[in-house]
């Protein structure tokens, strides 16, 4: 049983050891990402360092990817699995959700395969959900500031709009009026759809489950 639990491949070891870090690295990229728009306007000096400390961190991300390739026996089959890391590592709002990938083999690595997906989704979801509402409140801010006629102009204008969004509400007192901030806004509502729907999922399986363990227990 314990074996089970161990890693076989060199690749599983990277990952395994390589985790947290990236958790750290993705939250530290958030910082250094969402500060600066919502500090704005800081002094170029300031803006320069969150910058470079930016690319860094976007480099560290591009050399784990390239270590598990190496790593991966089955190179072809990675690249099929790991497509959508190549997506995080290139749009910059969404390398933060990086996270997620190490909270995930975390989860996993400490409980049973069977329920190692249904355990870690209350923790993706809150996760991702967090993530994308920040990330995704700066880059719309960062896009319709200075906008004509914008209707997201501060921090709390963008927060504001990313929660009612993200939940599908959609007061409609602040949206975006840019062609950018509008695909932004699009990318979140069906984002936010899924993350309710995969939600509901989860309470269902749970309740299923809780229905089966009471059974077996009276019979």
């Amino acid at each position: 049983m314990l074996e089970s639990k161990l890693p076989t491949t060199k690749l599983e070891t990277w990952q395994k050891r390589s985790a947290w870090p990236l958790v750290a690295l993705s939250l530290a990229y958030t910082f250094v990402y969402v500060f600066p728009i919502f500090a704005y306007p800081l002094p170029e000096s300031t803006r320069n360092s969150f910058q470079i400390a930016e690319y860094l961190i976007w480099a560290v991300f591009i050399l784990d990817y390239i270590v598990q390739f190496l790593l991966a026996t089955n190179k072809k089959k990675f690249f099929g699995e790991e497509w959508v890391s190549l997506i995080f590592i290139f749009v910059p709002f969404l390398r933060p959700v990086r996270a997620i990938r190490g909270i995930i083999f975390l989860r996993q690595a400490s409980t049973h395969p069977r329920d190692s997906a249904l355990l870690s989704l209350p923790w993706i979801i809150a996760t991702l959900g967090a993530l994308m509402m920040l990330i995704m409140a700066a880059a719309v801010l960062d896009i319709e500031r200075l906008a004509p006629n914008s209707t997201i102009h501060s921090t709390g204008d963008a927060l504001w709009w990313s929660l009612v969004t993200v939940t599908t509400i959609g007061y409609g007192d602040k949206y975006p009026v840019t062609g950018q901030g509008k695909l932004l806004a699009a990318v979140l509502i069906i984002f936010g759809i899924g993350l309710i729907a995969s939600l509901t999922g989860f309470f269902a399986s749970w309740i299923i489950k809780q229905t089966h363990s009471i059974e077996e227990t009276k019979e």
